[in-house]
């Protein structure tokens, strides 16, 4: 029984496999009158079967679009990484060797060149091999056949229809007939060559290996036009099993189908018997020279430190809609598109970014205190360089030493929620200052040191005012006799609540806006006076864009990290266009510029100096109880953000950060020193640019009368006077008849003057006295006589 029921399976078996070959020749239009004629009537249903579903067929089928890598370039060209869901890439059939074209063709196809897209003679042959044999079968299709059907698939996976994937790779007759009458169709349409080309760069020729280029440049380290024969018959024996026959991880096994390419290439006249002793004599082990390829964004951080950048940048690509409708359709672009993405990204200046931050806090460090830093061009809003003291890595780790968050940037960009800015907000102010009509030298009294709630103007707030929710105390810098220049320089708290305090706090947060200056976590600006001290959230690449728009006497680009994008056609791709508007007054960003020099020159960033005293623009940072300090800083050529702080943590800088000690790290401590090395170094060699000095207006505001107060009396006259921007001194008393004492008898300068002059009084002392009365001479005495 079991022997019959052995010749039964193997009968049926046969009969199947011969009503299948029916329905094939019946459809390739090849039956022979007389061939199996005794089974035409048993196969005639499944063969008008077959018809029906072939005519269906829509056989139109055009050269796929296929899969291809996108790469992602520095600003000079340099390749960082690559993105891919496929490792391909595309090339021309003269960029490919002769040895490998005829590899594969002696290998998976010999009567390429004479059939019309289905080899009937090789169906035929497998049909009936596999109708008759038990465990063994053999191929059938053509090399056009699998081009067909693996650009079935590449268009089913592009469109994300799973389904039509698998119909693609279904072994069913029903299948091959279809496959069978798109590949006739599509000889009629494209040469041999167009098709062989399409083969050689649509097939899968390893793991993840997808076209020949990517297989050579994997397995051998050259390009596809380089292959020798040996080289081109490991790769061309990989075709039918990509995994299983991998050279890297199963050498026999492809050595042994590398061997019959070999003999096919030796047997078609490809290669002489010499090349074939020669070429089968090695060992395939001994001819890899193995160069993984790595793609994402983790692949750009060992060499250049551009990780985080490189994530950044893939975030911007996936909000943008000029990369597709949504998300998925962005993204499908980027790792399919053959996309040729070149950034902002100097990779000199991104090297001295990672060196600087890693020199004063290494990433390794016990503290664990983070630190990073952007820089972005003025006047254009390229972002240069963008590091920090980790290491990326994508998705989670348990080691400190990497992360997938970006400290740099806005939580919707891959970044944190943002950290405060402590006095690096304070320039904003000093803007708002000047826009209103006050100078760098105006004297005011900063001595105030606790404000009622609801004590600021806020005209576009409800009630027209805003306030802490109590009482407000500042904690530093009190000066009765201050100047925008004396509480920049000396970053001082309670002058800087001063001067917030005489403007509408609607104004600052309109040119927060014009600036760009936003919250790193997306939410409302806290319209709250502590806003100046920085309470609210903002991220470096924020605040570096935001000084950027100083640097460039006021011109405010927003920032980007695209240069420009080419398809795989090498037509550009449409980007949104660059945003720059004039979002200060030249003259207030000069004022801006100037008082912030004095930071570097004499106030509390002198750490920030660079080396080779060209000018430079700054301001130190540092929070409540030193939780985060900053150092943001620029030259006219580029503006660079520092920050120091534990990232996702409130957390005292104290201890021993980067080998040091500090007992509550500032801005000028670490921040700094570490803007002075990044910027010493990336702009050595390059032109020393000044400053423009600021209008006289702006410096010292716009002459103004002064009041008369002859015959005031003196704390009158004096508060007069400072109520009208002056500045007043006391000098030496003089008497008049006319004027009563005590009063002020002269002032000088009288007429007009700016801002913050000095007057001087001179107080009446009253009349003069009376001169003494001259006193009566004393007579001389008599003369005595003598007796």
């Amino acid at each position: 029984m079991k022997r019959a029921g052995r010749i039964l399976s193997k009968s049926g078996k046969l009969l199947a496999g011969t009503i299948a070959f029916v329905v094939v020749s019946v459809t390739c239009g090849i039956l022979g009158s007389v061939l199996l004629l005794p089974l035409a009537t048993v196969g005639s249903a499944v063969a008008d079967t077959g018809r029906t579903v072939v005519d269906q067929v829509d056989d139109d089928l055009e050269m796929p679009r296929l899969s291809e890598k996108s790469y992602l370039l520095a600003s000079d060209g340099t390749l960082l990484t690559s993105f891919y869901s496929q490792n391909r890439v595309v090339v021309s059939l003269e960029q490919i060797s002769q040895h490998m074209q005829d590899a594969v063709v002696a290998l998976e196809d010999r009567r390429f060149w004479e059939h019309s897209g289905v080899d009937v003679l090789g169906m035929a042959r497998a049909f009936i091999h596999n109708s008759a044999q038990d465990g063994s079968t053999q191929g059938a299709s053509t090399l056009t056949q699998q081009f067909v059907k693996n650009s079935l698939i590449q268009e089913a996976m592009a469109a994300g229809d799973r389904a039509a994937a698998d119909a693609a790779i279904d072994k069913s007759y029903v299948r091959k007939l279809k496959e069978a009458k798109m590949a006739v169709s599509l000889e009629r349409k494209y040469s041999k060559k167009e098709v062989l080309e399409g083969y050689l760069n649509i097939a899968q020729f390893g793991p993840s290996q997808y076209g020949v280029e990517a297989a050579s440049l994997y397995y051998f380290g050259i390009h596809a036009a380089e292959l020798s024969i040996v080289q081109a018959a490991t790769i061309a024996a990989t075709t039918q099993s990509p995994n299983n026959l991998d050279p890297v991880n199963y050498p026999a096994e492809n050595q042994s189908r590398r061997d019959t390419a070999l003999a096919a290439m030796a047997r078609e006249g490809y290669i002489s018997q010499a090349e074939y002793d020669e070429a089968v004599a090695q060992q395939v082990a001994d001819t890899l020279n193995v160069t993984p390829t790595e793609g994402g964004c983790e692949a750009a951080d060992p060499q250049f430190h551009a990780g985080f950048f490189c994530d950044y940048v893939v975030r911007e690509i996936l909000n943008s809609e000029a990369f597709g409708a949504d998300a998925a359709e962005r993204e499908a672009l980027l790792e399919g598109g053959g996309l040729t993405i070149t950034t902002t990204l100097d990779v000199s200046a991104q090297a001295y970014a990672w060196e600087a931050v890693n020199a004063q806090v290494p990433y390794d460090d016990e503290s664990g205190v983070g630190h990073a830093l952007t820089a972005v061009e003025p006047g254009t809003g390229r972002i240069r360089a963008m590091a920090q003291n980790r290491w990326y890595k994508s998705g989670t780790t348990d080691d400190p030493n990497y992360t997938s968050v970006n400290y740099n940037v806005d939580q919707p960009y891959g970044g944190s929620m943002g950290f405060q800015p402590g006095s690096t907000f304070k320039p904003f102010i000093l803007a708002a200052w000047l826009e209103a009509g006050h100078s760098l030298n105006e004297p005011f009294d900063g001595s105030k040191t606790t404000y009622s709630p609801g004590y600021f103007k806020a005209s576009c707030r409800d009630g027209g005012r805003v306030g802490e929710a109590k009482a407000w105390t500042i904690r530093g810098g009190a000066r009765k006799g201050a100047t925008a220049y004396t509480a920049t320089a000396g970053s001082w708290n309670a002058s800087y609540a001063a001067m917030e305090y005489k403007l509408d706090m609607c104004d600052i947060q309109d040119l927060l806006n014009r600036l760009g200056i936003a919250r790193a976590d997306g939410a409302e600006w806290e319209l709250i006076p502590s806003m100046v001290l920085g309470t609210n959230l903002v991220s470096p690449l924020t605040m570096a864009t935001g000084y950027a728009t100083f640097a460039a006497g006021g011109l405010y680009c927003a920032e980007t990290s695209i240069e420009a994008v080419t398809k795989a056609d090498g037509e550009a791709l449409e980007l949104p266009e660059r945003s720059c508007t004039q979002a200060l007054d030249p003259g207030v960003a000069a004022g801006v510029n100037a008082a912030l020099q004095r930071v570097v020159t004499s106030g509390t960033g002198t750490n920030a100096a660079l080396t080779d005293g060209r000018p430079v623009a700054g301001k130190t940072g540092t929070t409540d109880n030193s939780r985060a300090a900053w150092f943001c800083g620029y030259t006219p050529q580029l503006a660079t953000a520092v920050w120091t702080g534990y990232p996702g943590e409130q957390k005292i800088l104290s201890g021993k950060i980067g080998g040091k000690w500090y007992g509550g790290a500032y801005g000028g401590d670490i921040a700094a020193p570490t803007f002075k090395k990044f910027m010493s170094w990336v702009m050595d060699g390059k032109e020393k640019i000044g400053f423009d000095r600021p209008p006289v207006d702006i410096e010292r505001g716009k002459m103004r009368p002064i009041p008369n107060v002859m015959g005031r009396d003196l704390d009158s006259a004096i508060k007069q006077l400072e109520e009208a921007g002056f500045q007043v001194v006391t000098g030496d008393g003089a008497y008049s008849d006319t004027v009563s004492a005590g009063t002020v008898l002269e002032q000088s300068p009288t007429g007009s003057a700016y801002p913050g002059t000095t007057i001087t009084l001179t107080l009446s002392l009253g009349p003069a006295p009376a001169p003494p009365p001259e006193p009566t001479p004393t007579p001389p005495p008599e003369a005595i006589p003598r007796e």
